[in-house]
């Protein structure tokens, strides 16, 4: 169904794209205001580098320059530095270009290395280049742990499949740990495990960690639970049989 609503949308905008006039804009030869980049750069150098910043990203040009979304790019203003996100995006293509020339340069053995940092190394197409753990304790130390659930779902939902976000095991579970660090929180830690559970039933480690904690908290009950839970989905794991024996006293 996602498929069929994306391909009505793909038609419907590239039938408004042909309905509208010709755009009256050009990237120009001699662009303006270039600070950061080199003054030599060409109207088609800029379209490439402005394109992979875009991507890199996932924003429009608005985002850092002067212009209403959805109208000809005539109408903008480009090298106006009235945006705050324009003297941010200067200082991160300062510090791009130093990582390459400067620091890269030196892992060089002779032979050309392959390898450059982009915009997209670190955002891989979001805004905030923040891992998956880091943005959800953010929402929860503002909204709580409802919000960050929300927003964990929300994100999966959107991003799932793409470079944006790691959605693999381990992420839930740093999230879990980072907000263990306050002992008043056990119980939202405790929820957002279960939630690593409900989305991977078949990873044994959320189980030994959940036990691990209530070890450490003396609940022994618990513990035991949970590594029975882990040893029932990865029975040959020594390290959970010889928890459960110290436990069981066996």
């Amino acid at each position: 169904m996602k498929h069929l609503v994306l391909a009505a949308a793909m038609a419907a905008a590239v039938s408004s794209l042909a309905a509208q006039p010709q755009s009256q804009w050009q990237w120009p030869d001699k662009p303006k205001n270039i600070q950061a980049l080199p003054k030599t750069v060409t109207g088609q150098d800029l379209r490439r580098i402005m394109f992979s910043y875009t991507g890199g990203l996932g924003v429009r040009c608005t985002y850092c320059h002067v212009g209403e979304e959805g109208k000809d790019f005539s109408t903008f203003d480009f090298a106006a530095d009235s945006k705050p996100a324009k003297a941010k995006a200067r200082t991160m293509i300062t510090m791009v270009q130093t990582v390459n020339t400067q620091f890269l340069a030196k892992l060089d053995d002779g032979k050309p290395a392959g390898m450059e940092v982009s915009c997209a190394t670190c955002h891989r197409g979001v805004s905030s280049p923040l891992p998956l753990e880091d943005r959800l304790k953010k929402t929860y130390d503002q909204s709580g742990l409802d919000s960050a659930v929300r927003a964990y779902r929300a994100l999966r939902e959107q991003y799932y499949g793409a470079s944006a976000y790691n959605f693999k095991e381990g992420a839930l579970l740093r999230l879990a740990d980072k907000i263990a660090d306050d002992s008043t929180k056990f119980a939202d830690a405790v929820a957002v495990v279960k939630l690593n559970i409900e989305q991977y039933p078949s990873f044994a480690f959320s189980f030994t960690h959940l036990a691990s904690w209530y070890e450490d908290r003396k609940d022994i009950p618990a513990a035991i639970e949970n590594y029975q839970k882990a040893l029932a989905l990865n029975p040959k794991n020594e390290m959970i049989k010889r928890r459960l024996d110290k436990l069981q006293g066996r």
